[in-house]
């Protein structure tokens, strides 16, 4: 807790992505591209392709450090995927057990040390953690 008192503008900078690395940029950016290019190509967001690539967004978004955004894309994955194919369905049980891994949010701060993100304010700007 002492070096996030210590380094505020670190932790800021971890949760709002902006000090990523090249690479994990340039990942972002090809994923983003490759799901928007399927909802466009297939017109149909209920797809099982278009569910996978999505779900490969969500991941490049999680270690981009765009926790939020990539939460709601899941959460909108999992329920489109239980109303279009059941909860049996292989999709829908991959994005749901996706999901609750995720929910456990962790931030770390490049001290070595994971905090429990406890609820995120200022619409994920700011985080509150335990840890």
């Amino acid at each position: 807790v002492e070096a996030i008192k210590n380094n505020p503008a670190n932790v800021e900078a971890r949760l709002s992505g902006s000090n990523l690395p090249t690479k994990k940029e340039s990942d972002l950016s090809v994923q983003r591209a490759r799901y928007n290019h399927m909802l466009q190509a297939t017109t149909d967001q209920n797809d099982v392709r278009t569910m996978q690539v999505g779900v490969h967004l969500v991941t490049a978004l999680f270690e981009a450090y765009h926790t939020m955004e990539a939460l709601r894309l899941l959460e909108k994955l999992v329920g489109t995927s239980r109303r279009v194919h059941g909860s049996d369905h292989r999709v829908t049980a991959d994005t749901a057990f996706l999901l609750k891994q995720f929910q456990a949010r962790y931030v770390s701060i490049g001290n070595g040390l994971n905090y429990q993100a406890l609820r995120y304010e200022n619409d994920g700007k700011s985080c509150v953690i335990q840890g």
